[in-house]
């Protein structure tokens, strides 16, 4: 009996990870020959979807703070030599 109710929570627990929906922050949609493009936001990193795709914009907030931070450290090592 008591492997019956683990094999029952057990399944429960695979269907509530399976079962949650992907819920991304889609900016804009647009829609080009039939393939829909648009902006999705994945920890602080803005990407362009596409079909089957993702590419990395590379010219979001997070991504320029820490370009700016390691340019800063490079500049104060060469400065240090």
């Amino acid at each position: 009996m008591a492997i019956i109710k683990k094999i029952i929570l057990l399944t429960l627990t695979a269907l509530m990870v399976v079962g949650c929906d992907y819920n991304s922050n889609s900016n804009i949609d647009t829609k080009t020959e039939g393939v829909v493009y648009g902006t999705i936001i994945i920890d602080s990193c803005e990407y362009i979807r596409g079909k089957d795709k993702l590419a990395h914009k590379g010219n979001c907030r997070f991504c320029k703070e820490r370009r700016q931070k390691e340019l800063e450290e490079l500049v104060i090592k060469l400065k240090e030599k």
